[in-house]
């Protein structure tokens, strides 16, 4: 995996592919995978931007486009192609988490093979999640993105199957708080990891 690699244009299946052959082969050294859990390098760019981003552009946009994402600090993490060549689209992606909690797990996992063992009812992995998406969502619609679509992907913990019709009710809670709040932005949209896109109200 290199910066130039990362960035290369792909179709959006192309993109899905390269993130998961490279998942793949990360998982198979125990070293890449060690720094790939603690994010280091250009894993943190490759686990919080370009996984949501190729999870995302599968479902948004047509397969003759091509997605290319973009090292930097500009106002938007990856630029959309059609099949002519020309930009049609910016796509900014956003991942709230608990960095200092999911930073101490990840390097329990490095040292012993398992995080940290946590109590709780049914529903707390998405309940959790909710301060941190609310905080950075409040913050994102101070900026102004008018010319990109925002993409806000979470990834809570997997849930039993029979918990599914409660996960989704508190899925669609996050999506009803979040289409209140009035983003900047073309497009917003909720991604649930890996698959689950809740289109969000722009103003």
């Amino acid at each position: 995996m290199s910066m130039a690699d990362m960035q290369r244009r792909r179709s959006p299946r192309a993109l899905r592919e390269y993130v998961l052959a490279t998942k793949e082969a990360v998982s198979a050294d125990i070293e890449e995978r060690h720094r790939g859990i603690l994010k280091e390098g250009l894993y943190k760019q490759f686990l919080d931007e370009l996984v949501p981003l190729s999870c995302f552009a599968v479902w948004a946009y047509p397969e003759n486009c091509e997605i290319q994402w973009v090292a930097g600090n500009q106002a938007f993490d990856a630029l959309v192609f059609d099949d002519r060549g020309l930009e049609c689209d910016r796509v900014e992606i956003t991942t709230p988490h608990d960095g200092k909690a999911e930073a101490r797990d990840a390097r329990l996992v490095v040292s012993r093979g398992y995080g940290s063992v946590r109590i709780g009812t049914p529903g707390d992995e998405v309940e959790d999640l909710v301060p941190h998406v609310l905080r950075v969502c409040q913050e994102k619609a101070k900026k102004d993105y008018a010319d990109c679509t925002l993409v806000i992907a979470i990834h809570p913990e997997p849930s039993f199957e029979s918990l599914r019709s409660l996960r989704e009710g508190q899925i669609q809670s996050v999506a009803d708080r979040l289409a209140a709040i009035p983003f900047k932005a073309k497009r917003a949209f909720l991604l649930v990891l890996p698959d689950t896109v809740l289109p969000l109200h722009c103003s």
